[in-house]
């Protein structure tokens, strides 16, 4: 009785209305405010207040609805994952991923598991390499893809594909320099950079000042998107991964430059999945066409990294 008042709390939240809650719940209006009443009984509290015509949440209110929108998803996801159990083409994934990969490779791959799996809900979240690991420690994410490999003792970490990271102009920046750039210049030029801290700097820096190159820093900013942005706007030189600027090469709006003596310097794509977990069919078919994609052979992991073999819903 607590989750159905619980989420006819949310509703009522939702909707600023006991009315228009009942409609939706199929709930006559008193039977609506029954509920409420005895759910502010548990808590002892009040949960809702009056606004003029409209219903609005108490401070305690606000806080009960927070948790009565956490505990529907809980519980829709409960009825997703039994539901996959005996139904391999339904169910749900959801994936945590770094901005970049979220961006560039994300995707196509999203794409090619809609069409293989359509049925399956997908959920993404994007964000920096803490909020990827906090969310799948936290249970709140099936799979993880990150820019850099991570160490951790409740996480299996698979590399999928390394990208190279490229030195970048625009076409008449390129064409006041020389080709290829000795590796000396380059503290000559203006470099547009991902912003410090962060785990991409950290490596441009350290594989820069390993070749003894040190670069004079004009402009940071705190995404890929905005560092491209100012190179084609001539403002500069730019070191980012060569997948943020694949379009922009394509077609001549960016030129990649070579640089005399500088090592090639890649970062490593990586997917991550919680240590010692049972993957339900959908996360298991997911995680297999990932791996699959990328050249890997799920027989060369180690047991415990595989996932499960799952049918197809066009290979019963």
């Amino acid at each position: 009785m607590l989750l159905q008042q619980l989420v006819t709390f949310a509703r009522v939240v939702e909707l600023g209305s006991f009315t228009r809650a009942g409609e939706l719940l199929n709930l006559s209006q008193p039977a609506v405010t029954r509920q409420v009443a005895s759910l502010e009984a548990e808590f002892g509290a009040a949960l809702l207040e009056r606004a003029g015509r409209r219903v609005t949440p108490t401070p305690a209110g606000q806080v009960v609805y927070g948790h009565a929108r956490r505990i529907s998803a809980m519980m829709e996801r409960a009825r997703l994952d039994v539901l996959s159990l005996s139904h391999p083409e339904r169910g749900q994934v959801s994936v945590a991923a770094v901005t970049t990969v979220g961006l560039f490779t994300l995707p196509s791959l999203l794409a090619e598991f809609r069409r293989r799996y359509p049925l399956v809900r997908v959920q993404v979240w994007s964000g920096r390499t803490d909020g990827v690991l906090d969310r799948l420690i936290d249970g709140n994410a099936d799979v993880g893809l990150l820019s850099a490999p991570i160490a951790h003792p409740r996480l299996d970490c698979i590399p999928l594909f390394d990208d190279p990271v490229v030195l970048v102009a625009a076409p008449q920046v390129a064409a006041t320099l020389p080709a290829p750039l000795p590796l000396e210049e380059i503290a000559e030029l203006d470099m547009i950079l991902y912003q410090a801290p962060s785990r991409f700097r950290t490596l441009v820096e350290a594989a820069l000042e390993e070749s003894g190159a040190y670069p004079r820093v004009a402009m940071e900013f705190d995404s890929h998107e905005a560092v491209t942005a100012a190179a084609l706007a001539g403002y500069g030189v730019a070191l980012v991964p060569n997948e943020a600027v694949q379009d922009e090469l394509a077609d001549g709006r960016l030129v990649r430059l070579q640089v005399a003596g500088l090592p090639e310097i890649n970062r490593t794509t990586c997917l991550v999945r919680r240590r010692n977990g049972a993957d339900l069919p959908a996360v298991a078919n997911f995680v297999r066409l990932t791996l699959e994609r990328y050249g890997h052979s799920v027989t060369h992991l180690p047991r415990a990294m595989r996932p499960g073999v799952v049918r197809r819903p066009d290979h019963p």
